[in-house]
C-alpha cells in the first residue's frame, strides 16, 4: 500500500511526464541544433529562431508575447537555482519541455552558472514601421553599431528610462544574438527595434515629423542647455568613428555631454545613458 501511494504522488508529481526522455547524449541532435543557434547568425535567420538562457530572460519573452517554441532545462540546475515553482509556472503555458542530463545542458549553454533553462524563441521581423507608434515621443538611432553586447546594454538602458524605440541604421549586427539577449536581459523582446539604411532611417523619421539631435565633442551647447520641445531621435554613431558625414548633415543640432576629466569621449552605451538620464529627468520635472 506504501509502495502503491508513493507511486501515486510520483506520478501526479508536474515533472513525471518528461522524466522518461532525458537526453544524456551530448551529440544528440536537439542539442547540435541549439549549439548551431547559439553559434551562427546564418542558422537563426535560415530557422527564424533563436536561443534565450535563463530565467529573468525567459520571462521577459512570455510577458513581451513572443512564440517560445521549446523549453530545455535541467533539473539539477533548477534545483540548485530554487526556482522549482518558476518551472511550473512556465509549464503552465503549453510550450513542449525536454530535460537536459547535466552534462548535456552544459554543453548547450553558454553562461558559466545557468540556472538551468535554455529556450527556443521565434524571431521576428524588425521593420521600420513597427518601430514607432503614434505616441513615440523619444527614440534612438544607432548608427553602424557592431558590437552585440553594447546593443544589448542599450537596449536594457532604454527600456529602463523609458524609451521603447531604437532604430538601427547600416547595422553590421544580429540582433538576436545570444549576447544581445543576455545584455539586454531579455528586454529587446519588449522594445521596437526597426532596422534600415540610413537613408531609410532618415526618411521615416522626417516623414514622423523627428527633430534630429547628435551627440558631438565638438557641439557649442550641452545637452543641459539645449531646448527640446518636439519629437526627438538621438542620433549615436559607431563605436569606432562616430557620426559619420550623412548623420551630420541631415541633423538639426548636435550637443555635447559636459565632462570635468581628460576623457575626450565616452564610450556608446555611457553617452546613451547620459543623454536619456537627462531626457528622464526632463519628463519627470
Amino acid at each position: 500500500m506504501k509502495f502503491r501511494n508513493g507511486l501515486a504522488l510520483f506520478m501526479q508529481n508536474p515533472f513525471f511526464k518528461v522524466m522518461s526522455d532525458i537526453i544524456f547524449s551530448l551529440s544528440n541532435s536537439k542539442v547540435k541544433e541549439l549549439i548551431k543557434l547559439r553559434e551562427s547568425a546564418r542558422r537563426r535567420r535560415e530557422q527564424n529562431h533563436f536561443v534565450i538562457e535563463g530565467y529573468p530572460d525567459l520571462k521577459c519573452i512570455f510577458e513581451a508575447g513572443r512564440k517560445v517554441e521549446e523549453i530545455f532545462f535541467c533539473w539539477d540546475l533548477i534545483r540548485k537555482a530554487k526556482l522549482e515553482n518558476e518551472f511550473e509556472e512556465f509549464e503552465k503555458t503549453g510550450v513542449l519541455f525536454t530535460e537536459l542530463s547535466k552534462e548535456a545542458f552544459t554543453k548547450a549553454s553558454y553562461r558559466k552558472n545557468s540556472d538551468g533553462f535554455i529556450s527556443v524563441a521565434h524571431s521576428w521581423p524588425l521593420l521600420l514601421e513597427n518601430s514607432i507608434g503614434e505616441k513615440t515621443q523619444i527614440c534612438i538611432v544607432l548608427d553602424e553599431i557592431e558590437k552585440p553586447g553594447n546593443l544589448g546594454a542599450i537596449i536594457r538602458t532604454a527600456e529602463a528610462f523609458g524609451v521603447k524605440s531604437i532604430l538601427l541604421s547600416d547595422a553590421v549586427i544580429d540582433c538576436f544574438n545570444p549576447n544581445v539577449i543576455r545584455s539586454s536581459r531579455g528586454l529587446m523582446s519588449g522594445v521596437n527595434i526597426g532596422m534600415g539604411s540610413k537613408e531609410e532611417i532618415h526618411d521615416f523619421l522626417q516623414n514622423k515629423k523627428f527633430m534630429l539631435v547628435g551627440t558631438s565633442g565638438g557641439a557649442q551647447n550641452s545637452y543641459w542647455e539645449q531646448e527640446i520641445t518636439s519629437r526627438t531621435a538621438f542620433v549615436f554613431g559607431s563605436e569606432k568613428h562616430g557620426l559619420g558625414k550623412f548623420w551630420l548633415d541631415q541633423l538639426n543640432c548636435t550637443v555635447n555631454i559636459p565632462m570635468k576629466g581628460n576623457a575626450d569621449s565616452l564610450n556608446l552605451h555611457a553617452s546613451v545613458a547620459c543623454i536619456l538620464a537627462e531626457s528622464n529627468r526632463r519628463e519627470r520635472n
